[in-house]
């Protein structure tokens, strides 16, 4: 029998682990999507990595993090007014679990990319003084975008304004508020023009290194600036001077458009066109990779022409406060997700072959570097408020790269990252903590209600208390077994011996420990005892053991 009994509990055991290994084998199916190597990681060294534009922030002396879990770790943050949050490529969607929506409704479906919490998150970021960028063409980035008033199309888009010795697939988009020209294979300088803020004269909207640089060149204890004193506008620096230049020729790779969508931020956020393409731009609806363009959109003629938006900077809406103005938090939303690759970024080190091999097709000088370097400078230059842009990075500045929603090719990288969520969704979001609270409680209450109530405790001397002031001693003498069971316990301790000891003692011996009849009698013997026997009896327990 026992026999039985122990395969049968380990029977039992398998059966358990061999369900929760499907089960968890089923979550890991679901959520754990697997894809190519690791890429637009800046952690990475690949050429379709970040790796060379987290360097430059990490020489200039700011603190880089990434986010493996969710972006509602931002509601932590101690100062969001010195941190930026860069989302490069949304490659996937988020996990749909039920949670409050903006409008504290219980949410069972999430939209693409990100949970309401989430985007209520980098809302809250961004009013509250932070930076968010976000690279995107095809992802899931849709959610963050419509939350601040813009959308991707997340159709590709094709220009006449490409790169001829590479192909159609790279384009250029000129930072400013009229499209850029070709002239025969090269950009026509006539079309070059400024940023259409950062250039200007406004104390509160030009750019800092601007400003800087102008401070500099009025101060009279500054001669020259060393490139390694340059700070946060290294990228200006030349000769010992910050000379700024708000010209920004862009490269984009495959990129898509993005759309202005009326009314769609509630007056909280105001959207400011920074680059455009050219009017004979396109965009593949259907994504068959043919154009095919009419009057209207039908089966027939599904693309769509003119002239699509690259570029948009979304600013807080601060009445009397010009919007986008130093100090303020803004989100810069540009439709291409590989804009900051090491190829493009550092196209110099890409074409000398330091992320594989030498391509055969040299990647053209672009501004990329260039200009997310200036918004970082915007971002996190320090600015003392006596003699105004320090140069450099502030104290607590730092800048965080969301790699949540990356595809790993590693199954124990990917699983990690899916825990680290459901850590932070069960201890941020107030429903899913609502949920576990619930659920704990349950699981106790279960949990009591199937455990048997214990045996009372038992002390070798609690027999001194029954019959001397307790008030339920009466009933306690009419439970013999009771009394027998704290004899044996008194007689067990006063010999010293263990539970396993005294209960493997032979009848004999126990007979000869206790050596009184009448308690040897009450021991062994299962009779009904009346109140004035088992009053003699407890009487006679409580004087064994004294001679």
């Amino acid at each position: 029998m026992r026999t039985n009994s122990r395969w049968k509990r380990i029977g039992t055991q398998f059966a358990f682990w061999i369900l929760l290994i499907a089960l968890i084998g089923s979550v890991l199916i679901n959520f754990v999507n697997l894809g190519n190597p690791s890429q637009l990681s800046a952690y990475d060294d690949d050429w379709d990595d970040l790796s060379a534009f987290r360097q430059d922030l990490v020489d200039m002396g700011i603190e880089t993090r990434s986010l493996v879990s969710s972006p509602l770790l931002l509601e932590e943050l101690e100062d969001p007014a010195n941190t930026t949050f860069v989302i490069s490529g949304v490659e996937r969607d988020t996990i749909s679990l039920p949670q409050f929506n903006l409008e504290s409704v219980i949410q069972f479906s999430t939209e693409d990319g990100y949970s309401p919490n989430e985007i209520a998150a980098m809302r809250d970021f961004v009013i509250a003084g932070g930076t968010l960028i976000v690279f995107e063409d095809f992802g899931y980035a849709s959610s963050i975008a419509e939350a601040f008033g813009v959308s991707f199309k997340g159709a590709r888009l094709y220009d006449t304004v490409y790169v001829e010795e590479l192909d159609y697939n790279y384009i250029w988009a000129c930072m400013q508020i009229n499209p850029c020209g070709m002239n025969e294979s090269i950009l026509d300088p006539a079309t070059l023009s400024t940023h259409s803020r950062w250039n200007s004269t406004d104390i509160l909207q030009k750019h800092i290194c601007s400003l800087w640089g102008d401070l500099n060149a009025v101060n009279p204890n500054i001669s020259s600036i060393s490139l390694e004193k340059s700070g946060l506008c290294k990228q200006h620096w030349n000769a010992g001077v910050i000379e700024y230049n708000a010209s920004y020729q862009m490269l984009l790779s495959s990129p898509t458009a993005i759309d202005v969508v009326v009314d769609s931020s509630v007056g909280l956020f105001d959207p400011y066109i920074r680059a455009v393409s050219s009017s004979e731009a396109t965009v593949d609806l259907n994504d068959d990779g043919e154009i095919w363009v009419g009057g209207k959109i039908d089966a027939d003629t599904p693309d769509i022409s003119g002239q699509f938006n690259l570029s948009i900077e979304v600013c807080p809406a601060a009445p009397g406060i010009p919007s986008c103005g130093l100090g303020l938090g803004r989100a810069h939303f540009v439709a291409d997700g590989s804009l900051l690759i090491n190829a493009m970024y550092d196209y110099e080190g890409f074409n000398a072959g330091e992320y594989g091999e030498i391509p055969t097709k040299k990647m053209p000088a672009n501004d990329n570097r260039k200009w997310a370097l200036d918004v970082i400078a915007e971002a996190l230059m320090e600015i003392d408020p006596e003699v105004g842009p320090t140069g450099q990075p502030s104290e607590n500045a730092m800048v965080i790269f969301d790699e949540s929603r990356h595809v790993q090719s590693n199954v124990a990288t990917d699983s990690y990252n899916m825990l680290y969520f459901f850590l932070v969704y069960f201890t941020g979001d107030g429903l899913a903590k609502l949920i576990l609270f619930v659920g704990i409680f349950v699981l106790f209450e279960m949990v009591l209600l199937r455990k048997k109530d214990p045996e009372p405790w038992r002390h070798v001397f609690s027999i001194i208390y029954y019959g001397f002031g307790d008030a339920n001693r009466y009933s306690y003498y009419a439970k013999p077994n009771k009394i027998k069971q704290v004899f044996l316990s008194k007689v067990r301790n006063q010999n010293g011996m263990t539970r396993e000891e005294f209960d493997a003692m032979p009848a004999r011996d126990l007979q000869k420990m206790i050596a009184d009849p009448i308690l040897i009698q009450f021991v062994f013997e299962n009779k009904p005892y009346s109140l004035e026997q088992s009053v003699a009896i407890v009487k006679r327990i409580k004087a064994w053991g004294r001679t």
